[in-house]
């Protein structure tokens, strides 16, 4: 029976607990909330305009050179087109592929602007980086073609790939 009372007292002390806050703890409550809303609608802007800035980084092929520790429209290296697409939407990511590899959250099916990364068979350092476009087509600076190609990742067929989502998890 005693457990029964406090069983009962517990249930009703904890629907009650919410009533006795503060106006002021409401309030800032009410500011972590909104907070929270923002940061969601601002990550939801920013997954939105990915693919807008995936398309345009298309019209670079064959256009913006293949240079160096560049991240720029005026020259990349791998990495760096990698770099210079998500600084577009807000995401300062570092300039090595194999940085890149170790970020945002591994996946298995790659979706339209997902990171690429690749590494020799065996090695767990990465030594490329792309963005994928769909149907098995990657967009990268190519230092072989010393410019932006899109290739299939079937080029790389004896490299180990991994996909990598930064926005949308």
């Amino acid at each position: 029976m005693r457990s029964r009372i406090a069983v009962t007292i517990a249930v009703i002390l904890s629907l009650n607990f919410g009533a006795n806050i503060p106006g002021e703890s409401r309030e800032q409550s009410t500011k972590v909330q909104e907070l929270n809303l923002k940061r969601e609608l601002y990550k939801q802007r920013q997954l939105n305009k990915l693919p807008r800035i995936v398309a345009y980084v298309t019209t670079r092929v064959n256009r913006t050179p293949y240079v160096f520790s560049g991240s720029s429209t005026s020259g990349w290296d791998c990495s760096g087109l990698v770099r210079y697409l998500y600084s577009q939407i807000g995401i300062t990511l570092p300039h090595s592929a194999d940085a890149q590899a170790h970020l945002g959250q591994r996946v298995s099916l790659p979706k339209y602007g997902d990171v690429v990364v690749f590494a020799y068979r065996g090695r767990t350092d990465f030594y490329h980086a792309a963005i994928y476009l769909g149907h098995n087509l990657i967009i990268n600076a190519n230092r072989e073609y010393n410019t932006t190609v899109i290739e299939p990742l079937s080029n790389f067929r004896h490299s180990q790939i991994r996909f990598v989502r930064i926005v949308g998890q």
